[in-house]
């Protein structure tokens, strides 16, 4: 599974420079914001970026960005950097995720104003690139709303289909029920399957944290993100294997206080050596340097597919593990289990 580096247009570190990165997403917000498109209209994002053109780019509205900042994009800008940058290899189309907290209808409403902003973003792009947009589809609790406009993509013949909004449902648990983490990777599992018999590849948005990605990579999802190497780094922290993060600086902290142990740094410091880290000869600053502790963090999301050390993601994938390892089709006659397990 690719795992896909999510990293700011114009900010440092640039992972790329310093070990092997196969895919990076941007956001169309920093490009637009910054007027990054008119700056260097005459240049590839991957010059931009400085990076090889090995790399496979991915380019996002940046939707997201805008709400946080209470901006509305005009769906026609959006169209113009992806017009002006057409080295990317596949767009995401703007979105407008509901909450775990939307009722029926106003679930709804984001889902088919996200429809329609696909739809209508795909005839703005050149022809050239218009197939390479990628619809996303925000997952939420009502079913049949979900697969409703699962079918309406598809009958668009998408390359690939992003899944979005499963961070409150997996990771977090923000405003949701106690059996959401199931339930939303029994969607993802019933959704795999559906798209395998389409030929569509399936992408899931914010999810490529080490506690999760071999849940997702036994499941046969084909790519994940993350953008949190950066932000864990600027806290003071550091991604271990197998999930989960520790402060090493001796800034004052308000969340996620946990102190690393001696134990957790040559965790840590022997994961990097026995997957040749290019920079181990400067471990030591990983409690001083910000961009240091940021490559790091890089370099473990990339490569960690050790067990999770979270009990809870530990017993997931043991047992989808189990049911793939059976040869029994994992949504239809296994997951349902799962269900009931945590009831």
């Amino acid at each position: 599974m690719r795992i896909i580096i999510g990293s700011p247009v114009l900010a440092v570190p640039r992972p790329w420079l310093y070990f092997h990165v196969e895919a990076v997403i941007v956001n169309a917000y920093e490009v637009l914001t910054k007027n990054i498109h008119l700056r260097h209209r005459c240049k590839t994002l991957h010059e931009v970026l400085q990076c090889d053109m090995g790399i496979e780019l991915w380019l996002d509205s940046g939707g997201y960005q805008f709400l946080r900042h209470n901006i509305e994009p005009r769906i026609e800008k959006i169209a113009e950097v992806y017009n002006t940058f057409q080295d990317v290899k596949y767009y995401l189309s703007l979105d407008y995720p509901p909450s775990p907290l939307d009722d029926y209808d106003t679930a709804r409403r984001k889902l088919e104003r996200s429809f329609e902003n696909f739809v209508k973003l795909r005839k703005l792009l050149d022809p050239e690139i218009s197939d390479r947009l990628i619809p996303v589809l925000h997952y939420c609790r009502y079913r049949d709303l979900l697969f409703s406009f699962l079918h309406r993509y598809l009958d668009h013949e998408v390359p690939v289909l992003a899944v979005g909004a499963l961070v409150p449902y997996i990771l977090i648990l923000r405003g949701v029920k106690g059996n959401s983490r199931r339930e939303a990777l029994i969607f993802l599992a019933q959704l795999r399957d559906i798209l395998r018999d389409s030929g569509t590849k399936l992408h899931v948005l914010g999810l490529g944290s080490p506690v999760i990605v071999p849940i997702l990579e036994i499941m046969g999802v084909d790519s994940t993100d993350s953008s949190t190497w950066r932000i864990k780094a600027a806290y003071g922290k550091v991604v271990l294997p197998g999930g989960g993060e520790v402060h090493v600086t001796s800034r004052n902290v308000n969340f996620g206080r946990r102190k690393a142990t001696s134990g957790d740094i040559d965790l840590l410091y022997r994961f990097l050596r026995a997957k040749s880290f290019p920079l181990i000869d400067r471990f030591s600053e990983i409690y001083s340097n910000f961009e240091y502790r940021a490559l790091v963090n890089c370099f473990v999301i990339l490569h960690s597919r050790e067990l999770p050390r979270s009990r809870t993601f530990l017993r997931l994938f043991n047992e989808i593990s189990s049911i793939v390892n059976s040869g029994i089709n994992v949504y239809q006659s296994g997951m349902m289990r799962l269900v009931r397990s945590e009831r």
